[in-house]
């Protein structure tokens, strides 16, 4: 920690913390792997900072880090929460020139940090597919500025452009990935634990996504968000390039893990003109989500984040249900519902495919 840390800087610590579920979920980065980094970092004179903004723009984050064993965690290692929402936020501009979002409202302490060190939790994403190191940093945009991000790119190739805007701006010195019990399916919130076994360090965040991706059954390349990272020179994806230490990669490797619904596949590495012309074809090949009506709570949390408000809450007949013709199938409703009162329908095309 010594070559990252020196003394008296301010290290953002920066975990995955989604939503607020307890460990045994492996929905977030493990309190025990953020208390341990906390004592590193302390034993290495610097200042440890741990924060992160939860998907859900309306959840009470003190709630949700307590929920998840991070406020007590941090409390006992000697760490200091840091929570964005109160912080303030600063606009960033693009530095791809991304006309569709020109502007990022980074919270401010990822920008006042000396250092960050990234906490990512091994996980599948219904979107991404693969949730990692590039992903994390989606968490230093504070809570309600997050939705325009899925109704600006609702295709998962211009959501990672988005998204690896954010990680060029606050780029992590270090990403440490809890890869303990990591999650397979319906990631990143309503999959299964599993087991995997390991934790996976690197300075070059891309290269740990291009790894681990590479274990859980997927080639990088299919990963969207490493692929434009590697595009802009930010890290290597080449596994033949990437120095290993430690355990070997076939020791590791888990390629049954289960994989993330992707019903479009490679329609969505179409350029725009030809995605646009594949629209019927495209319109086929959907996975909506679909309110289980016997488990849901009427919280409104998927009502109230829906970034294209397509979720319906009619009180009249107590019901909350979702408009599919306005569903832009970016699954933060699936991703956030706490009751996992929300399932992903397979449309006839995905399901004759086998597809998702």
């Amino acid at each position: 920690m010594q070559a990252f840390v020196k003394p008296g800087q301010k290290v953002l610590i920066k975990p995955n913390a989604l939503l607020g579920q307890t460990p045994d979920h492996a929905v977030t980065t493990h309190p025990a792997v953020i208390a341990a980094v906390i004592k590193a970092v302390k034993k290495a004179g610097g200042i440890a900072l741990v924060g992160d903004s939860p998907g859900n723009a309306h959840s009470n984050v003190p709630e949700t880090m307590e929920k998840t064993g991070i406020k007590q965690a941090v409390k006992e290692a000697g760490g200091i929460m840091v929570y964005f929402q109160h912080e303030g936020i600063v606009p960033v501009p693009s530095p791809s020139g991304n006309r569709r979002l020109p502007l990022l409202n980074i919270a401010k302490p990822a920008l006042d940090a000396d250092v960050i060190i990234n906490l990512p939790k091994l996980k599948t994403h219904n979107l991404t597919l693969y949730t990692g190191a590039i992903k994390n940093m989606f968490g230093v945009i504070p809570g309600f500025n997050k939705s325009s991000f899925h109704t600006i790119n609702p295709r998962p190739r211009d959501f990672a452009v988005s998204i690896v805007d954010i990680y060029q701006i606050v780029k992590p010195a270090l990403t440490i990935m809890d890869a303990v019990v990591g999650m397979e399916g319906p990631g990143p919130a309503n999959g299964q634990p599993r087991k995997f076994g390991a934790l996976l360090a690197s300075t070059d965040g891309v290269a740990l996504d291009a790894v681990c991706s590479d274990l859980i059954g997927h080639r990088p390349g299919e990963i969207f968000t490493t692929v434009e990272a590697v595009r802009r020179g930010l890290g290597e994806m080449d596994l033949a390039r990437i120095e290993i230490v430690g355990a070997r990669l076939d020791e590791l490797r888990q390629a049954d893990w289960k994989k993330a619904f992707n019903s479009q596949g490679f329609i969505n590495w179409l350029p725009d003109f030809l995605f646009n012309l594949a629209a019927p074809i495209v319109k086929q090949l959907t996975i909506y989500p679909v309110i289980d009506q016997e488990k849901c709570t009427q919280c409104l949390t998927c009502f109230r984040h829906c970034p294209a408000k397509t979720i319906v809450h009619d009180q009249e007949a107590n019901v909350v249900w979702i408009d599919k013709k306005k569903c832009i199938s970016c699954f933060c409703c699936h991703e956030l519902c706490e009751y996992d009162a929300i399932k992903l329908d397979r449309s006839w095309l995905v399901r004759l495919l086998g597809l998702g």
